[in-house]
């Protein structure tokens, strides 16, 4: 999941350059050092707890504390060494406003997540030192995901992501419950979980009117006819004069015939 994210970062322009001391958690910066916005990537895997309560409290709220305090495998907070990292100590004092932490965990069972709402939304709402996102995923999801991205070889991934999103009978299907732990659901759920990232909706025609429809259907000839008559003004001489318009010979005569009694028998 980590390799899709850091796709879509990279195709807005942001760049993994600080190293954090952990495997699990990257932070990327915006190329454009004008633009003060920064993400925080932790990698969260509790398949092996995915049920325990206790241990997925423990697991989501080990971001914060390794971001601000000390343990035995850094000589540092991340959010020091993030903050060296920075040319500018003003911004750098002001990350924390500027930061967003998406959490990926990854489940076995995405039925599972229900049992951990209450967790989600109190990890999501806390006012502590960054916003946060949560995406949760399962390896099959994972596996699917990557596979249909590897079908647009050469698109960007919005446009990707975008074309999965569109898929009006999968929309359905989430709405009513049928799709859970679908790619599908997987695909919405980055729509609005990343803030930056963009979904193009799929641009469907105007239906035409019932009017426009029939007048692009019948003939000049037979408009001809529509109009002398709408109007009420048309004289027995000028509908002879159609009617004289209208001649076929006998061989354009048999030939409509026979089309017709093609579509009778």
């Amino acid at each position: 999941m980590k390799s899709i994210i850091d796709s879509i970062l990279k195709q807005h322009s942001y760049i993994a350059e600080v190293e954090v001391q952990l495997d699990s958690i990257s932070f990327y910066k915006h190329s454009d050092k004008n633009i003060a916005s920064y993400f925080l990537i932790n990698n969260v895997d509790c398949r092996e707890f995915e049920k325990n309560e206790e241990l997925m409290k423990l697991a989501l709220e080990k971001l914060e504390k390794d971001y601000s305090f000390l343990d035995n495998s850094r000589n540092e907070p991340i959010k020091m060494i993030i903050q060296k990292s920075f040319d500018n100590n003003q911004e750098a004092r002001q990350i924390d406003k500027n930061t967003s932490a998406i959490y990926l965990i990854q489940f076995s069972d995405m039925k599972n997540l229900g049992l951990h709402r209450n967790l989600v939304y109190a990890i999501e709402e806390s006012p502590n030192y960054f916003k946060r996102y949560i995406i949760p995923y399962t390896e099959t999801q994972l596996t699917l995901l990557q596979l249909k991205i590897d079908t647009y070889e050469g698109r960007a991934i919005d446009d990707i992501l975008s074309d999965i999103a569109n898929n009006e009978d999968e929309y359905y299907k989430l709405l009513e419950t049928k799709n859970i732990g679908s790619v599908y659901e997987l695909v919405i759920r980055l729509f609005s979980k990343l803030p930056f990232l963009q979904y193009k909706f799929k641009a469907d025609p105007i239906p035409q009117s019932i009017e426009s429809d029939i007048s692009q259907k019948i003939t000049d000839d037979i408009k001809k006819y529509h109009t002398l008559i709408k109007h009420g003004n048309c004289s027995l001489e000028q509908l002879l004069k159609l009617e004289n318009d209208f001649e076929m010979d006998d061989q354009k005569l048999e030939e409509e015939l026979s089309l017709l009694l093609r579509g009778v028998i």
